[in-house]
């Protein structure tokens, strides 16, 4: 997202003052009578990072503006870490720093990464804990009064914030990841000698990436966004199957013919062939599974002409003549599909 540029102020001395029980940013602002923008806070946390062939756990203390909050990702890849974890108190007061009026001035950085956000090297004048309970320096500025081992942006976006093209406000959704791209670099080629010559005659390791789309969850968001009280209403083109074909009592062997005609036809049916369940269970079933079309085939309908076709989203029924059920199964597929392309493509009605 795009960071609000800070209004720049000429640095002002470094004043230590008294804030008895602000731990948090908030009751620290409404202390000092200040928006949480102007104070800086600190965030600890204890990383698990490879060096050589051996993993090793390293303090990492993160810096962010007190009106933002730390993605925790994003720290773990500027560090590189394997695994992060929240920093326990005496692990804090280990480096000299102060549980809730911490900041990276005066600590010790033996064994200690100190991340800064890059909105904060460039924000004047900031509240940043005095490592004392009970106190908090005025006029903190970064490069003056304390510096970092790295500088990135690590904080999370939120609704409002701008965005990085356009500028318009960001606004949070809940959504599946149901595909994902990492870049991993040279990191497994190098480890597996995967190299290649470039044009000068260099060999150098491949840079690799992974790229992948969970099928389960692919299926389980659309299911999210397809289902109705009775069960789910499978798009036609993803289905398992196109047609459910449910044969009641008389309907049996006209049943089974219309199954393997719809096969031949390439058609992907769906055939319910059980005799125990009521016509009622059966139909809950076939609501449940949602097949986008269903077939119901029973001595009633025959007698009327025909066999029942329905759309699985929707009320109607109509009664199709056997020797027509293919090619009007097929006419359905087709402009079912038509529908879902057009939404695709943006142009449907």
């Amino acid at each position: 997202f795009r960071k609000p540029e800070p209004e720049p102020e000429e640095p002002k001395p470094l004043e230590k003052v008294p804030t008895p029980d602000t731990k948090t940013i908030e009751d620290l602002a409404n202390f000092l009578g200040i928006p949480q923008s102007k104070t800086a806070k600190a965030v600890f946390m204890v990383a698990t990072i490879t060096e050589g062939q051996e993993d090793v756990q390293k303090f990492v203390f993160a810096v962010v503006r007190g009106d933002m909050d730390l993605n925790e990702t994003k720290l773990a890849n500027a560090v590189k870490a394997k695994e992060l974890r929240p920093a326990h108190e005496e692990e804090i007061k280990a480096i000299g720093a102060e549980p809730g009026y911490g900041s990276p001035i005066g600590i010790k950085r033996e064994n200690v990464i100190v991340v800064v956000d890059d909105l904060v090297t460039k924000s004047p004048n900031l509240v940043a804990g005095a490592n004392e309970e009970g106190y908090h320096y005025l006029n903190v500025n970064y490069g003056r009064d304390f510096t970092a081992d790295i500088v990135a942006d690590i904080v999370a976006a939120a609704d409002g914030y701008a965005c990085p093209e356009c500028g318009a406000p960001l606004r949070t959704v809940r959504g599946v990841e149901v595909g994902n791209i990492f870049k991993l670099g040279t990191r497994y080629s190098a480890a597996m000698g995967a190299l290649f010559q470039d044009k000068d005659g260099t060999r150098k390791p491949v840079i690799m990436g992974s790229y992948g789309i969970g099928v389960g969850r692919l299926m389980a968001s659309v299911v999210e966004e397809h289902h109705d009280d009775y069960g789910i209403i499978w798009p036609i083109t993803i289905a398992p199957y196109q047609v459910h074909i449910v044969a009641l009592k008389g309907g049996y062997d006209v049943a089974e013919q219309l199954y393997q005609a719809l096969q031949d036809a390439g058609v992907e049916t769906l055939f319910d062939d059980r005799t125990e369940p009521s016509p009622g269970e059966k139909f809950n079933d076939a609501d449940l599974i949602g097949i986008p079309l269903r077939l119901t085939v029973g001595g009633r309908s025959l007698k009327k002409g025909g066999v029942e076709l329905k759309r699985r989203a929707e009320k109607d029924i109509a009664l199709v003549p056997v020797d027509e059920v293919v090619a009007r199964v097929q006419q359905e597929i087709e402009a079912m599909t038509e529908a879902i392309m057009a939404k695709v493509r943006g142009d449907a009605t």
